[in-house]
């Protein structure tokens, strides 16, 4: 039994300190117009896009949104195949996908 725990302890190490694969690379969001901000860390999370019938929707921090449904504040003012666009007042905010799959729901 000790020697199973020590086996488990060190293969949790070895795997403890390896990058997440679904992270971007360090600065790999950047914008230089000062109304819009892209997410990089905020607690805003677009997990998926979809596309079916009724339209394009999003999943952001598990909440399903159409254009026009707010959150947090922010109106979901667009929605393209890779990212979505937050407006509040004068800001923006861009959300993108990790992942560039789209789930097409007519087929």
């Amino acid at each position: 039994m000790k020697t199973l725990f020590s086996c488990s302890m060190l293969l949790s190490l070895a795997f403890a300190g390896q990058a997440d694969p679904t992270k971007p690379a360090s600065g790999y969001l950047m914008v230089h117009d000062s109304n819009i901000a892209i997410s990089n860390g905020s607690s805003l999370k677009l997990q998926i896009i979809q596309h079916n019938i009724q339209g394009k929707s999003a999943t952001i921090n598990g909440h399903l949104l159409h254009i026009g449904d707010q959150y947090q504040g922010y109106t979901l003012t667009g929605i393209s195949s890779t990212s979505v666009i937050l407006s509040r007042a004068d800001e923006q905010r861009i959300l993108q996908l990790l992942d560039e799959t789209i789930k097409n729901y007519d087929k």
